[in-house]
């Protein structure tokens, strides 16, 4: 009978565990890349952010597990890129308007995650 307790209580927990689902990735934070420094913000599924590179931009994506899907803007021109998302780096491509790839790499390294407040 205790047998069957601690096997149903086990499992009991296992089920909570796998209700909550994985942790929850966040990518806000500075960056530095193959193309200069990049700074983003994610907001629940939303990721918006600024780049340095070739006058400055703009980014805007949607995060879906492990994958960043984004829009750049800059001056001029616009385009479209797709990063995968592991610890302290995204790594991917970027392309011009509806191609995720034409423009080549684009990975980025995490420098400065955000700052933590205290309770």
């Amino acid at each position: 009978m205790r047998l069957l307790a601690l096997t149903i209580a086990t499992a009991a927990i296992a089920g909570v565990a796998a209700a909550a689902g994985p942790a929850a990735i966040s990518v806000t934070g500075q960056y530095t890349s193959n193309y200069d420094a990049v700074t983003l913000i994610q907001l629940g599924d939303r990721v918006t952010g600024t780049y340095k590179c070739c006058g400055g931009g703009t980014i805007e994506g949607q995060i879906d597990g492990r994958t960043l899907r984004y829009r750049w803007k800059q001056p001029g021109s616009w385009g479209s890129g797709v990063w995968q998302v592991s610890p302290g780096r995204l790594e991917g491509t970027w392309g011009s308007n509806q191609s995720e790839t034409s423009g080549g790499r684009w990975d980025l390294l995490l420098v400065k995650p955000p700052a933590r407040i205290a309770n």
